[in-house]
């Protein structure tokens, strides 16, 4: 398995930086580490129906159970990528791992907890993963693409429901908005310079970064999200100057924003599951980027259910 590992394309100096796929060989495994694995959105009360014959090998209510945060890592593990999982709750993350070693080719998975607000929890995590290459993963192992789902829970008196009585700009808590700021934008700050991150990517002129995001948040502060878009925002922006200091130097930076509410147990109970976004499919477009073509990279990528399509807001 770990020999036929699907590659990125090689954008090394041997191959003349001509953007092209194709299979690398005698150069290391690739690990993608997804750093908010833990869907916030969970529900540990929910039961979801098994149907073992859905057509992509993955039954969406399965999925759907652990949201985008689970979800992101299913399309690499079928693929055979070594896989590492972030997030604060250590507990759900091993139960996720279990779903991802269900898949074929058996993917190697890693669990390892990580409160990105914290940067010894940082440091501790990628030493994790450090220490486990040579042993669960093979020797010439090394972090490949990194996604970056991290979000903080939304503030205690906000309010999906009802739109009316939301939470005006005024009222909103200094101490909660420092703390959306600090664990997106100061959280991939931290996580970007372990010594395994984007110093080695760009001793390898090589890897990825992919940021995942709402539309309603990073593209436009909509009147109800007051609350949260600045810092959604503000992780847009960062991911923008990421690309361009990063792009020449072989690494992929690149925002996916998300329209739609996603498919979760939680989410079920607000509107019919056919209205709902299926974080499956949301996830092969995460393995898509990572695997464009140096001379065709996205920097900004935008997700929409075709039922929404009258309601989006075009501006980018």
């Amino acid at each position: 398995m770990a020999d036929t590992l699907p590659a990125k394309n090689d954008i090394s100096k041997d191959n003349n930086n001509d953007g092209r796929r194709h299979q690398r060989t005698g150069t290391g495994k690739p690990i993608i580490v997804v750093v908010g694995a833990g869907s916030k959105h969970i529900n540990n009360n929910a039961t979801t129906e098994n149907n073992s014959d859905n057509s992509n090998g993955n039954d969406d209510d399965d999925v759907a159970r652990w949201g985008l945060g689970g979800a992101l890592a299913v399309p690499f593990a079928e693929e055979g990528y070594n896989i590492v999982l972030m997030g604060r709750r250590k507990e759900v993350l091993d139960e996720e791992e279990e779903d991802e070693q269900q898949q074929q080719p058996q993917p190697k998975v890693l669990s390892v907890r990580c409160d990105v607000t914290d940067d010894n929890s940082v440091e501790q995590a990628f030493q994790e993963v450090s220490n486990n290459v040579g042993t669960l993963f093979p020797p010439d192992s090394y972090i490949d693409l990194i996604i970056f789902n991290v979000a903080p829970p939304y503030p205690s008196n906000f309010k999906f429901e009802g739109w009316g009585d939301v939470l005006q700009p005024h009222q909103i808590d200094t101490d909660n908005m420092t703390f959306q700021f600090d664990t997106q934008i100061n959280g991939l700050i931290r996580v970007c310079k372990q010594a395994t991150m984007v110093p080695a990517m760009i001793e390898r002129k090589r890897g990825c970064i992919l940021l995942s995001g709402e539309s309603c948040c990073n593209l436009h502060g909509g009147f109800e999200f007051g609350a949260v878009a600045p810092a959604r925002a503000a992780l847009r922006s960062l991911a923008q100057s990421m690309f361009q200091a990063y792009g020449p130097l072989g690494i992929h930076v690149c925002n996916i924003n998300i329209g739609g509410i996603i498919d979760s147990p939680k989410t079920r109970t607000w509107m019919d599951k056919q209205k709902l976004t299926n974080p499956y499919e949301i996830a092969r477009q995460f393995l898509n980027a990572y695997q464009q073509p140096s001379t065709v990279w996205s920097y900004e990528i935008m997700l929409s259910p075709g039922f929404a399509a009258r309601t989006v807001d075009m501006r980018m």
